[in-house]
C-alpha cells in the first residue's frame, strides 16, 4: 500500500480517508463530493508527503498510455466508469506496485475484495471514506 491513510484540511472541512484494500471503489450519487474531492487531491498531490499520487480524469492526454507508466503509484481517477476499459481493468488488477482510488460505479472485471467498496461520509465537517452499505 502506498498510503493507508490521507489526511488533510481544507476549510472549513477536514477530510480523514483511510484505505483498508490495494484497489478502492468510491461510489455514490452524483453531488456527493467525490469531483471535490478530487480537485483537492490536485493540490495536494504537489507536496512531498503524497507525490506519489497521479492523477486522472476526462481530461488526461492519452490516458491508458500514461497510466501504464505508474509505477509504485497512487493512482485516482475521477469518472472512471467512462474512461476504464478492459486493457485498464487489466493493468489495474496485475499491476500490484500501485494503490488505486477510483471513482467508479461498476466493478466488472476488477478484482475487488468487500473492503474495496466505500462511499464519502460528512459528519460535522468531518469527510470519511466509509463501507458502503
Amino acid at each position: 500500500m502506498i498510503y493507508k491513510n490521507i489526511t488533510f484540511k481544507a476549510d472549513p472541512f477536514s477530510y480523514d480517508l483511510v484505505f483498508e484494500d490495494r484497489i478502492t471503489l468510491v461510489g455514490g450519487d452524483s453531488g456527493t463530493g467525490k469531483t471535490v474531492l478530487y480537485e483537492m487531491l490536485e493540490d495536494l498531490r504537489l507536496t512531498d508527503q503524497y507525490k506519489a499520487m497521479k492523477l486522472f480524469n476526462y481530461r488526461s492526454d492519452n490516458f491508458l498510455e500514461s497510466m501504464k507508466q505508474c509505477r509504485d503509484n497512487f493512482i485516482v481517477v475521477d469518472n472512471a466508469d467512462i474512461l476504464i476499459d478492459d486493457e485498464v481493468r487489466k493493468f489495474i488488477n496485475f499491476e500490484f506496485s500501485n494503490q488505486f482510488m477510483l471513482f467508479l460505479r461498476n466493478c466488472d472485471g476488477l478484482k475487488v475484495s468487500d473492503q474495496s467498496f466505500k462511499v464519502l461520509k460528512f459528519d460535522h465537517n468531518r469527510i470519511t471514506l466509509e463501507e458502503e452499505l
